[in-house]
């Protein structure tokens, strides 16, 4: 799923302490002792905090500063580090948010929500196992009651479904409704694996369960939506990706979703819409800016689609699918649409030089460069 559910919110309280050691504590948990915070550092903090709240273009870079301030004065200050991340993350960085996860982690050992932090970051990374990793540590150190535990369950098991792990995906979810009873983002996470095994019959049992638990959460009708695809029902598709849609305007899952059908439909117009409004949302959506130049090229808007495509190239993580599906779209935009040879030959060198070498266009690059005779 593209939109990420779990804890990467930025802790907009007052800096409550950092701690400068553990001890264990019942049933073999530790339990962490919060050192004092020291005042400048604190009074550093609440000012990144208040950047933060009052938003505006320049909140995030003026948060940072006031948050590296505040670690110069307390390198304790966990919160800081755990910020600092968040910051990160949003900024696409994803090697830093890692980094200052982990210093908050090794401050703060153990805490959950950094945990799931951490384990985001690493997946966005492709860093799997070391995001399996994290997600089953917060599992093991979240209480039975935690209200988050059932999220990270759903994360974990969306992580294994990604991989194939179909059956650890499966335990895990099972292991949850034991110990926490189930959910929506738990029936949801399930449905989704038994569309992938096609046992289409156990997804839409599932899915309705999730719906009747929670008739207003937009991924139980985006998931629906996907089981209405793979059953070839398009405009049943369609309807429960705009209803999603309806119930969470921001849930840019059933806008992608609801602009994919769209532009198979040949609706590059309306497709176009959907993608301009995930991109304003979420800048560094690359997956929708390489479907929002697809929308450009149907609607022959040549120039938006060169340029939407290279800004893809130019800021993607290097070895990412977004990445590679902007440089092969870009070759044939020039080779088939624009018609510049010299342009389209180099650009489809790239591709085949820098794409990863599992890349699914990657067959279609190579028959096209003997066809073109590069």
């Amino acid at each position: 799923m593209k939109q990420l559910v779990l804890l990467l919110a930025l802790l907009l309280v007052g800096a409550c302490g950092s701690n400068s050691a553990s001890r264990i504590g019942p049933q073999g948990r530790r339990v962490n002792r919060l050192d004092p915070v020291n005042p400048k550092a604190a009074k550093e903090f609440e000012a990144a905090m208040r950047a933060l709240r009052l938003k505006g273009p320049e909140a995030n870079a003026t948060a940072k500063v006031r948050l590296q301030a505040a670690l110069e004065i307390d390198g304790k200050l966990w919160e800081a580090w755990h910020n600092l991340g968040v910051i990160a993350f949003e900024d696409g960085d994803d090697t830093a948010a890692v980094e200052a996860f982990g210093k908050a982690l090794a401050i703060n050992v153990d805490h959950v929500p950094i945990l799931l932090a951490r384990a985001e970051a690493h997946r966005r990374a492709g860093h799997t196992k070391d995001a399996r990793t994290d997600y089953e540590s917060a599992l093991r150190f979240s209480d039975e009651d935690d209200p988050n535990r059932r999220d990270a369950a759903a994360r974990l098991a969306s992580l294994l479904r990604d991989g194939g792990n179909y059956d650890d995906a499966v335990n895990v979810l099972r292991d949850t409704v034991r110990l926490n009873g189930a959910s929506a983002g738990i029936y949801v996470e399930l449905g989704l694996i038994y569309i992938q095994q096609q046992r289409l019959e156990l997804a839409q049992l599932v899915l309705s369960k999730a719906a009747e638990l929670d008739a207003k959460d937009p991924s139980v009708f985006n998931a629906l939506a996907l089981l209405a695809l793979r059953q070839g029902k398009a405009q049943d598709a369609f309807d429960r990706f705009d209803h999603a849609v309806s119930l969470d305007a921001g849930y840019i899952d059933a806008r992608f979703n609801k602009a994919s059908v769209l532009l198979d439909a040949g609706d590059y117009g309306r497709a176009k819409t959907e993608l301009l409004a995930i991109v304003e949302r979420v800048p560094d959506d690359y997956a929708a800016r390489v479907a929002l130049g697809v929308a450009y090229r149907g609607l022959k808007e040549f120039k938006d689609a060169k340029a939407t495509w290279e800004r893809v190239i130019s800021s993607a993580p290097k070895r990412s699918i977004a990445r590679a599906d902007a440089m092969y779209d870009l070759a044939l935009l020039e080779l088939d649409f624009i018609q510049d040879q010299t342009a389209g030959k180099a650009a489809l060198e790239r591709y085949l030089q820098e794409a990863p070498s599992n890349h699914s266009k990657r067959q279609a690059a190579d028959e096209k460069r003997k066809d073109i005779g590069s």
